[in-house]
């Protein structure tokens, strides 16, 4: 890989290269291969190797939270009380867009659109029109949005220009192809029409760096060449109103060509790096230090990257979430409890959470027993 997806510009050596020739999914799957990761110096774009075929991937393996239709990702807890991303998403949407009476919204890249749903439950006047590449999403779609609303693969010619808003969730971290996607939602939207979109955020989640099916890490000057290369207005980037995420608001509309450096992006991309190049030899090290079993709490990305650096694991119980929606399913061929059914005989806990949260959402579990931890 030699250019640079948002630029253009070339591409010196990877920033990081996987120690083993395993890799981890956004959805915790482990594929074979390993993850390597370049980050340009002109735009401060970091983006990863796509994986073979990667459009099959998403038509065909990727599956996301359709379990069921209250299956949801766990976004904070709040004096014990769970926030889910639906409602999370919604309310900062509705806090941010000021969209017109009878709005046409078309989620794009939506998955089972729930954030969607929810904004329709409270704007009862919303007209929703959903898109993504994969059939598997329709038996969702079909309770509240009209068959002619929906699209899958190919976008309707009478969809040009008729959107108010275009709002897309985590979707375009995914894309080989960020130009082409910008671009279809711009002619998508009436002009002065609205693209709010959420991305991770690599600096604040810095397990975005491995996850291999996110082939895009946005920085804030990558975003802004993006969006105004396509013929956007960036109106905002809030980095702080969604945790680990970039929340971005911008309208259909040429602006003249802002620079902005790309603000050592790439040294921090280094750092991230250079932590994760030590992190498997952290794991070895606390496993090797104790016989005993041991449990991960965590059923997310950090708990199953854990997971694939240990020697035996074997010795792994179970997973602990907090997640209602996680529990009793499995991963890794391990079962999934709740942190108050941590078997007895546990004495060993890996904590497999963002580091900037470890810390306290551990001593906030109340185990009453004494255990030997690893933190991440």
């Amino acid at each position: 890989m030699d250019t640079c997806r948002i630029c253009k510009g070339v591409l010196g050596m990877p920033v990081y290269e996987s120690p083993r020739s395993v890799s981890v999914t956004s959805l915790c799957q482990v594929l074979e291969g390993g993850t390597r990761v370049w980050c340009c110096n002109s735009c401060g774009h970091t983006q990863t190797e796509p994986l073979p075929a990667l459009d099959k991937f998403y038509a065909e393996d990727y599956h996301i939270l359709t379990v069921n239709e209250q299956e949801d990702q766990l976004y904070a807890l709040c004096n014990s009380r769970k926030i889910f991303r639906t409602e999370h998403q919604v309310v900062t949407l509705l806090e941010k867009l000021d969209l017109r009476a009878n709005a046409q919204v078309l989620d794009y890249g939506c998955g089972k659109a729930s954030t969607l749903k929810e904004l329709c439950a409270q704007r009862s006047d919303v007209e929703p029109h959903v898109y993504d590449v994969g059939e598997q999403y329709r038996l969702f779609w079909d309770s509240f949005v009209p068959e002619e609303n929906q699209a899958v693969c190919d976008l309707p010619n009478q969809w040009v220009g008729r959107f108010d808003a275009v709002i897309s969730f985590f979707a375009l971290e995914h894309v080989s192809d960020p130009h082409k996607f910008v671009s279809q939602v711009h002619r998508l939207l009436r002009e002065g029409g609205t693209l709010y979109f959420l991305v991770p955020n690599l600096f604040v989640n810095p397990a975005d760096l491995l996850v291999i099916d996110h082939v895009n890490h946005f920085s804030r000057s990558s975003l802004v060449h993006l969006l105004e290369r396509n013929g956007f207005t960036v109106r905002e980037l809030d980095d702080g109103v969604h945790t680990g995420a970039w929340v971005g608001v911008a309208e259909k509309g040429a602006t003249e060509a802002s620079i902005l450096p790309p603000d050592s992006v790439c040294a921090g991309v280094v750092d991230i790096s250079t932590y994760w190049h030590t992190f498997s030899g952290r794991v070895e090290k606390f496993e090797k230090s104790g016989k005993d079993e041991a449990a991960i709490y965590g059923s997310g990305f950090y708990g199953t990257f854990i997971y694939t650096c240990l020697k035996q694991p074997e010795r792994i119980t179970c997973f602990l979430d907090q997640n209602p929606h996680r529990q009793k399913q499995t991963l890794m061929g391990k079962r999934i409890f709740a942190p108050d059914a941590l078997p007895e005989s546990i004495r060993r806990l890996y904590i497999g959470l963002n580091p900037s949260v470890a810390c306290e959402v551990f001593d906030g579990l109340d185990l009453e027993r004494e255990l030997e931890v690893f933190y991440p």
